[in-house]
């Protein structure tokens, strides 16, 4: 076997090894019988928690679609190395680079909000990131001359990311205003808001990851472009604001909505949604300028006017933001 196969041969049997790891999450939980973890932690509580869904569908199907492919597609390419062809090396790259990154999201989930490991879990994230960085040793040319090749599609995706993106944080903040004008969410509502960010934090990801792909081989012309340093300071505006507004705030405002257990003092509702309003205006004033930013071909302003541009238009949300919450607050009155 040479060099150039065997990152093939151990793609496809951590491919087979994932599913059979993804099989066996899934057999557990449909038998209801208790995981077993060996590292002291509750794997009951990750593999049941309300994180084991995405967009409706559960984990372990998505991870056992994932390993079955990369599988498959790597024996493919062993077989028959003629149809391992750029283009199609380029949709198998995108999919263990998406499932890598949604390692990361999951491993994050236990951390930092369950504050739960799952040993599972676990190892299947490390067999993400091991078929990633095998992936990228297996291209048949080098980095830069495979993104330059794939730059049309990556320009694509990163296209539709945005639109996605700027389409359901607008969505999100229609439904916040419609669901909070009886100053309460209800499980369903919360489902629905639930669903709707796992969206956005989908097209965020997306976004990222063909960003960098575009930025790695023209990284010094990049670097030089005003418009591009303001649009990489907006994403990750979204990107705080979203870890704020999702793994903070929302928990909070759900739970004093309809928690049967949280005896909240007077007020705290309205100070939780107040601030829910405010980071609801961040993100979609964001959105829609990482958007505008990144359609427009020629701007001649410089850095801190395009910077001043955006903090103002975030500001003048943030204060419309206010004024709805004491609007709808004394429609409830």
């Amino acid at each position: 076997m040479s060099a150039a196969e065997l990152p093939k041969l151990i793609i496809m049997l951590l491919g087979i090894f994932g599913f059979g790891l993804s099989l066996y999450i899934h057999h557990k939980k449909s038998g209801r019988e208790k995981m077993v973890c060996y590292i002291g932690q509750d794997c009951d509580a990750v593999v049941h928690s309300e994180y084991s869904r995405f967009l409706a569908i559960p984990i372990e199907f998505l991870g056992m679609f994932y390993y079955a492919a990369v599988a498959v597609a790597y024996f493919v390419f062993l077989a028959a190395p003629h149809l391992a062809t750029v283009p199609v090396i380029f949709w198998a790259l995108a999919l263990t680079t998406a499932a890598v990154l949604f390692s990361f999201y999951l491993t994050f989930i236990q951390g930092f909000v369950l504050r739960e490991w799952c040993e599972w879990c676990l190892t299947s994230a490390f067999l993400s990131a091991v078929i990633f960085v095998f992936a990228f040793r297996g291209l048949p040319v080098g980095i830069f001359d495979f993104l330059a090749a794939v730059k049309v599609p990556i320009v694509l995706f990163h296209g539709i990311a945005a639109a996605v993106g700027v389409g359901a944080a607008t969505v999100t903040d229609v439904l916040f205003f419609k669901f909070l004008k009886d100053l309460r969410i209800s499980e369903e509502e919360a489902d629905i808001m639930k669903s709707v960010a796992q969206v956005i934090w989908l097209a965020l990801g997306i976004l990222v990851v063909t960003g960098f792909a575009l930025w790695l081989p023209a990284a010094e012309e990049l670097n030089q472009s005003s418009k591009f340093l303001v649009k990489m300071l907006v994403v990750a505006v979204i990107i705080g604001n979203g870890l704020l507004l999702n793994l903070w705030i929302a928990p909070r405002l759900i739970h004093i909505s309809f928690g049967q257990r949280h005896a909240h003092i007077p007020g705290e509702l309205r100070h939780i949604r107040r601030l829910a309003f405010a980071l609801g205006a961040v993100s979609i004033t964001s959105w829609y300028s990482a958007f505008i930013l990144g359609s427009l071909r020629g701007i001649s302003l410089g850095f801190w006017p395009l910077l001043g541009i955006y903090t103002a238009v975030v500001g003048v949300a943030v204060v419309m933001s206010q004024i709805a919450d004491r609007s709808l607050a004394a429609e409830g009155e």
